[in-house]
């Protein structure tokens, strides 16, 4: 018998069928659109964390001062930090082998003012450097100079939400804040760039010079923490290295065998603790796949064995007729093989629309690839095809004799 004679007769028989077709398909479709749906939303998390990452800067390690323990949504400082001085940034930059920008910080939240309007928010003192490095980028106006740091000028860098609560939106350069009571030029806004991995808002910050921060605004002589650009990514690792011991035989840690006083995060840590997040959810979306090829499977068999048992006298006519019986196990491996195919097909089909209303009634990324469709469909048809090897023995080795005389 042809195959397109073969293929004719099983769509024909699943067509008769409707019901138990539809059943079969059922089975198998749900656990194939759950799969879909989580393939979505971690390649969207998985996108979302490293466009996060990029926002924070490129090549980038920070050294924070004092000892720094992770909370969720936020970084929690365990010591008073005040073991960061300007001299570790001269330490940091004698002590590297390779080409690296070092920016020192300081930061801390104070009321930010504009006529009747007052802001609590974020005030973060840097050098001119530390908008190239963090990929900051200006919406108005220009960006204070080193000659603004060196002589600490009262200028201002506003964050696109600082600027949105104070001027609406609008264009502010010229204008002044007050910061504390002393009043700040505004020279720029930045443009937006949203939350950053640990959940603080990049855009509710003013920024301004470090010298001016270090004397006008908190009066302090350390340093909350370092920014160091590498400009090689596979000397990440060892510029991490050589940025602990220069600090901690600066600060004399070794001398008197203590632990760090400072932290040190590195950008290639978290896109590998990022990597293996995703990794794990892939162990999962497996688990959760082979768990819905075992149940839908399960269900094409079951469907397909109550067929073999209704379709006893036109098997044992086929047989009596001169058809092989090859021909009748390809034809049930056909109809098993259709199954997985229309039920992998209606699963991906349900998985995108999930998807698609999860995107709209969340914030969530989702991120539908061309291998999160192809893979359960392929693995759909491969337990179709699996499963309807049972059955289709069955029917094949089924005596016509007493198949015809059963009837």
């Amino acid at each position: 018998m042809r195959l397109a004679q073969t293929i004719r007769i099983s769509t024909r028989q699943l067509y008769i069928n409707k019901s138990r077709s539809v059943f079969a398909a059922l089975a198998l479709s749900l656990g194939v659109a759950a799969v879909v749906t989580m393939a979505a939303i971690g390649n969207g998390a998985k996108a979302e964390t490293l466009k996060q990452l990029e926002q924070l800067g490129t090549n980038l390690i920070t050294v924070n001062a004092g000892k720094v323990m992770s909370v969720v949504s936020r970084k929690d400082s365990t010591d008073k930090m005040t073991t960061l001085r300007m001299r570790d940034c001269e330490l940091i930059l004698s002590a590297v082998s390779s080409p690296v920008v070092v920016v020192p910080s300081i930061d801390g939240t104070r009321n930010v003012k504009s006529d009747a309007l007052a802001y609590q928010c974020l005030i973060n003192g840097v050098t001119p450097a530390y908008f190239s490095i963090k990929n900051f980028y200006v919406q108005y106006g220009n960006l204070f100079t080193c000659a603004d740091n060196t002589l600490s000028r009262r200028v201002a860098i506003l964050g696109s939400d600082v600027n949105l609560r104070l001027f609406n939106g609008k264009n502010p350069v010229g204008k002044t804040i007050l910061i504390g009571k002393a009043a700040y030029e505004i020279s720029g806004v930045l443009k937006s760039k949203g939350m950053n991995a640990e959940g603080g808002n990049l855009d509710a910050q003013v920024i301004v010079p470090l010298n001016t921060a270090m004397r006008r605004i908190f009066n302090l002589d350390y340093l909350n923490h370092i920014f160091i650009s590498v400009a090689n990514r596979s000397l990440m690792k060892s510029t991490e290295n050589e940025i602990i011991s220069a600090l901690r035989h600066g600060h004399r840690l070794d001398i008197r065998n203590k632990e760090n006083d400072f932290t040190v995060d590195n950008q290639i840590t978290a896109l590998e603790t990022s990597a293996d997040s995703a990794q794990s959810f892939t162990w999962i979306i497996l688990g959760v796949s082979s768990l819905a090829l075992l149940v839908g499977g399960t269900g094409i068999m079951a469907v397909m064995l109550l067929s073999v048992k209704m379709r006893n006298e036109e098997i044992g006519l086929r047989i009596s007729l001169g058809a092989k019986r090859k021909d009748i196990t390809r034809q049930f491996l056909i109809e098993s093989t259709m199954l997985g195919f229309a039920g992998g097909l209606t699963g991906v089909l349900s998985g995108m629309v999930f998807s698609w209303i999860m995107l709209l009634a969340s914030a969530w990324e989702i991120i539908i690839t061309p291998l999160s469709v192809i893979i359960p469909v392929l693995f759909s048809v491969t337990a179709g095809l699996v499963f309807g090897v049972i059955p289709a023995r069955k029917a094949s080795r089924a005596d016509p004799i007493k198949a015809l005389q059963k009837e």
